[in-house]
């Protein structure tokens, strides 16, 4: 079963680019560049993975993070030096980012979620 992944950031080309380079067999992507449409897809449904931009149109990353009421992993997106990452993200990647490092961040991910826990 892949694994479901969600990508949210307003920058059109970064979407684009994301989805090119990793849409899979092994993993189920969705990207927007609306927050609104990002939160409501994630509310209904529970993506396993959700990246977020911390600079959005309306919002900021942690304010669609703290929307988004499924128990997903957050990962905080951001080319800013003075953000500090809110205890709502289980982790963070600084821009620019390298789609490589995205994908073994993901394989992570689906590693720790086909382990049964204890």
């Amino acid at each position: 079963m892949p694994i479901k992944v969600v990508y949210i950031d307003d920058e059109e080309m970064l979407c684009q680019m994301f989805k090119e380079y990793l849409q899979s067999d092994k993993i189920d992507l969705a990207v927007f560049t609306d927050e609104d449409p990002g939160i409501a897809y994630c509310n209904k449904s529970h993506p396993d993975l959700i990246f977020i931009d911390y600079r959005l149109k309306k919002l900021n990353g942690t304010e669609v993070a703290k929307a988004i009421t499924s128990d997903s992993v957050k990962v905080l997106i951001t080319g800013e030096l003075d953000v500090t990452m809110d205890a709502c993200f289980a982790d963070k990647i600084d821009k620019p980012y390298r789609l490589a490092d995205i994908k073994k961040f993901i394989t992570k991910t689906m590693t720790m979620k086909s382990q049964p826990s204890s």
